[in-house]
């Protein structure tokens, strides 16, 4: 058995902070989008399909009408990285494990089952949010970027890489995801997805929900939950 992780929204609680930095950045600049939108349309998504995203949300801009193609890119990724920084300076103050992570962390070492990190994230960010809260040591050396492979999620490529590299095969892989884009990619590589869905104070919680399971996912809410269902037979 291998339980594979995506990073964050499951390990580390950064999503939230992601979505309100990057509101922040856009009410700088005169655009009002709620951290809530970002939280649901950028959760797990590539680095490369949030450039895209944020650049298509910039251009609906009256200033950036006026820009070619390649410039409205080019100022699209400037921002992204400016994100990403601003980000990175926030988590180093703000950020904490996912309530209740640590002890199903704790068991799966203590009783030796094997566990990695597979993120749609970058190394640089995992290294600065696995190790601010406490988790790099349970998984040094076996912690998954998109930079390894050719294709991040919702392709197969990532969890593979991960599941061969630790000499499992895919259908003994469970992969615990926050993000329809994880559930796909666990799917594809013939792996069993297990769906986090914790409560959302807004309600589109109900929606990720709904999609999870409909993506054939098995659904949970809490921390609480998950060693129960990594050793359901």
């Amino acid at each position: 058995m291998l339980v594979i992780f995506d990073c964050d929204g499951v390990l580390v609680d950064s999503e939230i902070i992601s979505a309100q930095v990057t509101s922040d950045c856009l009410k700088a600049i005169g655009i009002e989008i709620s951290a809530d939108y970002f939280l649901e349309t950028y959760r797990g998504k590539s680095v490369a399909d949030c450039i895209r995203m944020i650049t298509w949300e910039l251009s609906q801009q009256d200033a950036w009408k006026s820009l070619s193609d390649e410039q409205k890119a080019e100022q699209g990724a400037s921002f992204w990285r400016q994100v990403q920084l601003q980000t990175l300076v926030v988590c180093e103050e703000q950020l904490e494990p996912i309530k209740g992570i640590m002890p199903v962390l704790d068991y799966l070492r203590d009783q030796q089952i094997p566990f990695c990190v597979a993120s749609n994230g970058k190394h640089e960010k995992m290294r600065m949010t696995l190790a601010k809260t406490g988790i790099m040591p349970y998984v040094q050396g076996r912690v998954f970027s998109f930079e390894d492979v050719t294709r991040g999620k919702p392709a197969p490529d990532l969890f593979l890489h991960a599941a061969k590299t630790l000499n499992v095969e895919p259908a003994q892989s469970i992969v615990v995801e926050d993000s329809l884009t994880g559930i796909q990619a666990a799917l594809a590589a013939g792996m069993r997805p297990l769906g986090y869905c914790p409560p959302n104070a807004n309600g589109s919680d109900n929606i990720l929900l709904a999609e999870m399971r409909r993506l054939g996912a098995e659904v949970f809410f809490s921390m609480d939950e998950l060693i129960p269902l990594i050793l359901k037979k």
